[in-house]
Parts: structure tokens; C-alpha cells; sequence
């Protein structure tokens, strides 16, 4: 270090370059941020006067038809409110040919002359295997016997399998229901929270179970709209006050609808 002192006091140009090679970098990063407000304005210029903005220009909040969610509701840009709820998985074999007929006719009564402002939708979604693994891990070490432990081995091996080939997705199925937000919105939700429970209703009298979506919820269909791959291991902790999650832009198109 001495050394370098020494030769820097003998060689003082050297100094002189290093200092105007730092003034220099501070000038560029000045000049960058100045030149990064500068194309900020322009865009929140160009969106108050209406100029369409180029795809890079637009953020995903832009993009996307949504305002805020908040519990039972998601809240549009365009003044409506749209309600969610998620039909329960039945397996149909495990049902008579007459049970079948009974709950389908039970369910289509229940829906005779409902034709306006919902619809029903399905999605693909990946199904988080790891709290089977994790099980079937715990299982294996708690036990001695060497028939268990093998087929507890046989079990793991067909998860990682599974896990590993894509093809662990299933279909939920989903009913949207929306309303125009009138002059009072309590009204508007209100109203909109009765016709949600009473879809509930059908399905569980039906026999089928069905849960009315809220808050996190409806952000991880969001999200498994968007990329089914990622939203069974979207975090609960997500504030209403935080930025929408960045989704694809056929989600603003379908919310439109």
C-alpha cells in the first residue's frame, strides 16, 4: 500500500486520471437518470392525453382490467364488481347411474331461468405435490418395517415421476358472477353477495361442495389464469395496497367480456 502511495506521489497524473474518471462515471449516471424521469413524464403524459402507448411502454396494471380486490369481490376499471366461486371435484364412478341422474336434474332445476350475468369456466392448474412427498418422507423414517418402507419407496419414486413430467395438472372449475356497480355501492355488493351464496346453495344441495372465492384467492385465479404453472405456490401474504401481479394480457380481454 505504501508503495503505491510512494508512486502515485511521484506520478501525480495518474491521480489527476483517476479523479476525472470518477467525475466522469457520476456525470453518465446523472445523465441516465435524468434521461429515465424525462421518458417517465412522457408516458404519464401520453396516458392523460390519451396517446396509445407503445406494449413496452405499458405496464401490467394498464394492461389488465382490474382495480383492486378486496374480500369477496374483484373491482373493474369499468365500474363493475365480479364475484368467484370454485365447484368442488366429484368423481362421477363412484356414483349409481340413478344418483347421477338425481344430481344432475336436481342442479339443472336449480338453474331454470338464471340465464344472465355469470358463466361457468375451467382451468388447468398444477398440483403442488411436495406435501405428499414431504408425508410419505416423515412415514418412511418413523417406521422399522422393511414391507412398508418399500412400498412407501414405491409411492415416493412414482411422485418424483409424476412431479417431473408435466403432467400433474388438474381441472378446476370456476362460476363468475358480475354486476354494475350502482349509485350505492353497498347496494351493488350486497346484492351481489346474495346471488353468490345462493349459487353456492345449488351445488351443496346438489351434493356437490362449492366455496365462494375471497381476497387471496381470487388473485391466485388471477394468477392461474395468467400461468398455471405458478399459482398453487403463490404466497398468502399479499396486501390489498400492493401492486396487481403482472398477468397476461387475455386476462384485461376476459374481464371485459
Amino acid at each position: 500500500m505504501r508503495n503505491i502511495i510512494w508512486y502515485l506521489s511521484k506520478n501525480p497524473l495518474y491521480i489527476l486520471l483517476f479523479i476525472a474518471g470518477i467525475v466522469a462515471l457520476v456525470l453518465l449516471l446523472l445523465i441516465q437518470h435524468r434521461s429515465g424521469e424525462k421518458d417517465k413524464k412522457n408516458i404519464r403524459k401520453k396516458e392523460r392525453n390519451g396517446e396509445q402507448l407503445s406494449p413496452r411502454q405499458k405496464s401490467a396494471n394498464a394492461i389488465v382490467n382490474v382495480l383492486d380486490v378486496d374480500d369477496y369481490f374483484l373491482y373493474t376499471k369499468d365500474g363493475y364488481l365480479i364475484g368467484f366461486l370454485r365447484i368442488g371435484n366429484i368423481n362421477i364412478e363412484l356414483l349409481s347411474r340413478e344418483e347421477l341422474n338425481t344430481m344432475t336434474q336436481r342442479l339443472a332445476m336449480s338453474f331454470e331461468g338464471d340465464r344472465q350475468n355469470f358463466d361457468y369456466f375451467t382451468l388447468p392448474s398444477q398440483v403442488n405435490l411436495d406435501p405428499n412427498k414431504d408425508f410419505l418422507k416423515e412415514k418412511h423414517q418413523a417406521t422399522d418395517d422393511l414391507g412398508k418402507r418399500k412400498g412407501l419407496n414405491l409411492m415416493l419414486q412414482e411422485l418424483t415421476i409424476l412431479s417431473t413430467s408435466g403432467e400433474n395438472f388438474e381441472h378446476q372449475h370456476f362460476i363468475r358472477i358480475w354486476k354494475k356497480i350502482g349509485t350505492n355501492i353497498k347496494d351493488t355488493q350486497n346484492e351481489l353477495t346474495i346471488r353468490l351464496g345462493e349459487f353456492r346453495d345449488r351445488y351443496v344441495q346438489a351434493g356437490i361442495s362449492c366455496e365462494i372465492l375471497r381476497g387471496k384467492d381470487i388473485i391466485k385465479l388471477c394468477n392461474l389464469f395468467g400461468n398455471p404453472q405458478q399459482a398453487p405456490f403463490t404466497g398468502s401474504n399479499i396486501s390489498r395496497y400492493e401492486s396487481f401481479p403482472i398477468l397476461d394480457k387475455g386476462l384485461g380481454e376476459w374481464l371485459k367480456k
